[in-house]
């Protein structure tokens, strides 16, 4: 069989082919990041000498569980269409994961467009091992694709510059393992048939957010051309220096470390830190990126600057993001729904105690794991209500019945209201608003209203969070969601190559400020204007 090889500016790898698509896994773009080296600033990778087998895939990063590839519940998705790509089998945790993999449909000089994928998973878990349906996108639009690995939670983002000015940038230091990967595509990527100077950005949840910090880093400033944020405006993660320090302090404090005794942290097996640092009380959520004023700073608003307005922006979110994260109930009142908000708005007041920020639970060898627990109402820091009280919950209720006149059953209107009257639903919104007020690039906005099978239970649908990736990838195994798929990945691409979502197939406008031009990807894909203003309505914010 005849292997790729290419020469990269550490020392010559080899690959695979997969149906004429080239495969290169598990490539180092940085050098240990463990022991001495945590919380460190990452230096590149290492030279070797001869040919460095990339045919398996590389380290994740130390998490809790395992990466969205070998989740039960989104396995409908993606382990259909690539069996041979996808599950935990090759998967394992290091400290040591600063590698990435390359999929390209030709070594050449075509220059290709280039998409970098920043996983999602908050900053606490997943991996960008293998990017999901990276080789359709390469056969069918003939694009280079790469996934990143990169430290996560504590390990990405400890902050310890209050102790020794050395780690003045460990809170950021996750973030810089991307930087330091962007630089690497910017080196070699010529060599795998990509073009350096077309380098799209892309996350969904989670790696939305960590598209949005690059996005304000002067220090990734000329990485890129362009950016696409999915489900991830609003998600929860950059911190200030001073809630990171004090989490810094409840982890010591767990660990019965006093704060002079810091480095023991450096000697400590990355076992004891990670589940220290999730029963502390913080959890995997809370250990994120810290706006250290070096790297990533906030305005006077709180908000973050891009370093490059001019930028062109992909935007978006599903109608219902929260349905990813509770279970469909076969019979749900009206009254239930009402029961439900009072109890969400109720729960909001309450702090769990830090014995119950967490489960425990096991992996199917029998070994224990950590993950952050899901309060009982399944939307604690995701589906928070920003506006909904017991005096007005009623109102609100009245106004989503008004605006969606389908015949819409409770629970799907539970799930729309807790979505999007929350950061979820309405920070893609947000976000397209405050670029299209600095008036330099374009920004496009998108809405996937289209309800597709429940990746827990296929037999309900709706447009659950996460949802418009395996849709814009093409890997969805169910008939009837083809068409809105082909609609999206053409969108995709086209945004990839030109700057511009738009195609002959479907038009696309930039949003504007006096129209809020939307496309919503549904039945019936549309552009719409303002689709969500009776939503900002119903809770009193028809301005944002």
């Amino acid at each position: 069989m005849d292997y790729p090889y290419v020469n990269t500016t550490h020392g010559m790898i080899v690959g695979q082919w997969r149906q004429e698509i080239a495969i290169f896994r598990g490539i180092p773009y940085g050098g240990r990041v463990d022991r001495e080296r945590r919380w460190m600033t990452a230096l590149p990778a290492e030279n070797w000498e001869g040919v460095r087998d990339c045919t398996k895939n590389g380290p994740i990063a130390v998490q809790y569980g395992t990466s969205i590839s070998g989740s039960g519940d989104f396995g409908v998705y993606f382990s259909g269409r690539q069996p041979e790509l996808f599950g935990c089998d090759e998967e394992v945790q290091n400290e040591n994961c600063l590698v990435l993999n390359v999929l390209t449909p030709g070594l050449d000089n075509k220059k290709r467009p280039v998409l970098v994928y920043m996983h999602g998973g908050g900053f606490a878990s997943g991996s960008g091992t293998l990017v999901l349906g990276a080789d359709q996108w390469c056969r069918e639009e003939d694009l280079v694709v790469v996934g990143v690995n990169h430290r996560l939670n504590v390990f990405g983002s400890l902050h310890l510059g209050a102790f020794d000015e050395t780690y003045k940038e460990s809170g950021m230091c996750g973030i810089l393992d991307l930087v330091l990967a962007l630089e690497w595509v910017r080196d070699n990527i010529a060599a795998f048939g990509g073009d350096p100077d077309k380098v799209t950005i892309m996350g969904e949840s989670g790696g939305g957010s960590k598209v949005n910090a690059l996005l304000a880093m002067e220090r990734a400033k000329g990485l890129f051309r362009g950016a696409i944020v999915e489900s991830g405006s609003g998600v929860p993660g950059t911190l200030s220096k001073a809630q990171t320090t004090e989490n810094t302090h409840l982890l010591l404090k767990y660990l019965g470390i006093d704060e002079k005794d810091w480095k023991q942290l450096l000697t400590l097996p990355a076992s004891v830190i990670l589940e220290a640092s999730v029963k502390c009380g913080v959890g995997g959520m809370g250990f994120g990126p810290c706006a250290d004023g070096i790297n990533l700073a906030y305005n006077a608003n709180g908000e973050y600057v891009e370093a490059d307005p001019s930028l062109p922006l992909l935007v978006g979110a599903s109608e219902e993001e929260t349905a990813a994260f509770v279970d469909p109930k076969e019979r749900f009142s009206w009254e239930d729904l009402r029961k439900q908000l009072l109890a969400d708005y109720f729960d909001e007041l309450k702090q769990p105690a830090p014995t119950d920020s967490v489960v425990e639970t096991k992996d199917k060898e029998g070994n224990k794991l950590w993950s952050p627990r899901i309060p009982k109402n399944g939307r604690k820091g995701l589906g928070y209500l920003d506006g909904v009280t017991p005096e007005n919950v009623d109102d609100i209720i009245a106004a989503f019945r008004r605006a969606d006149q389908e015949n819409i059953d409770p629970q799907h209107m539970l799930l729309r209201i807790q979505s999007m009257g929350s950061f979820l639903g309405q920070g893609a919104f947000r976000q397209a608003m405050a670029k299209y007020k600095k008036g330099r690039g374009p920004v496009y906005s998108y809405l996937v209203a289209f309800d597709a099978p429940h990746p827990r239970f296929p037999e309900h649908r709706y447009a659950w969070h996460t949802a418009d990736l395996p849709l814009q990838m093409r890997i969805v195994p169910y008939l009837e969601c083809e068409k809105v798929s082909r609609e999206m990945a053409h969108a995709w691409a086209a945004f990839i190559r030109t700057g511009s979502p738009s195609t002959s197939e479907l038009p696309w406008p930039p949003f504007t400020k006096e129209k809020r031009e939307t496309m919503v990807f549904d039945n019936v894909t549309q552009v719409k204007i303002d689709p969500t203003l009776a939503y900002r309505k119903a809770f009193g914010k028809n301005n944002e």
